[in-house]
């Protein structure tokens, strides 16, 4: 919370930020890839790194599966959800969701959506469009869009796709410093784990890490055939 008080001696009013301390539980996210002897002779190429990278791969879905599931829990807490387009994401989709987290004397800087949304840019057209008035972007952006099936920023925010986020859904994000921390107690260890008696190699890929959204307000949802508010 934020106050505004009188100093002393007659000096301007002065503004003061006053909190409770946020303690965000730990938890560990862990893989636990193996390979068989026999496989690490018959490849050509080096089974034992492509299975740790894997692993390595598989602990970042993991956090991003936990991250996405704070953001939605809290988007919901302060910002209103909103009603996205059914028949393709619009740009005043995007505004509306952007509208949610600005009006708190924040700035939106990150969309999250699935590559089925990103489509619905990727259909935008300078005439004959989606939009009001017969398209969404002008002619050099569409050409642009075309030629590179790229569209990674709109209003200086960046656009960003993850399988993660379920189809129909969009996020609006401010940045990460308004919003919540990730603490890293342990980053990503790899310790060996092998299991003799099955003839294989193994490893445990693990971390600790907590998530939370301190800031709800920097955050909204906006998903298909989602009721008004």
């Amino acid at each position: 919370m934020t106050a505004v008080v009188i100093s002393a001696h007659g000096s301007g009013p002065e503004s003061r930020v006053f909190g409770d301390r946020v303690t965000i539980p730990e938890f560990e996210v862990y893989s636990n890839p193996t390979v068989r002897i026999a496989e690490v002779k018959r490849r050509r190429f080096n089974v034992i790194d492509r299975a740790v990278q894997k692993a390595r791969q598989e602990i970042m879905a993991q956090e991003d599966a936990n991250v996405f599931a704070a953001l939605d829990a809290s988007a919901v807490v302060e910002n209103q959800p909103q009603d996205v387009a059914d028949g393709g994401l619009l740009k005043r989709d995007l505004v509306e969701l952007k509208v949610q987290v600005d009006r708190w004397d924040l700035v939106t800087t990150k969309f999250f959506m699935n590559i089925n949304e990103f489509t619905d840019i990727l259909n935008w057209a300078s005439g004959g469009g989606q939009g009001a008035g017969g398209g969404e972007v002008d002619a050099v952006t569409q050409r642009e869009i075309l030629q590179t099936g790229l569209y990674a920023h709109i209003w200086g925010a960046d656009i960003m796709v993850s399988k993660i986020v379920p189809p129909g859904t969009i996020y609006s994000c401010a940045d990460p410093e308004f919003v919540g921390v990730m603490p890293i107690r342990q980053d990503i260890e790899v310790l060996p784990a092998d299991e003799p008696r099955k003839l294989s190699l193994g490893w445990v890929v693990s971390e600790i890490i907590g998530i939370g959204i301190v800031n709800p307000r920097g955050v909204a949802k906006g998903s298909k055939s989602q009721a008004p508010g």
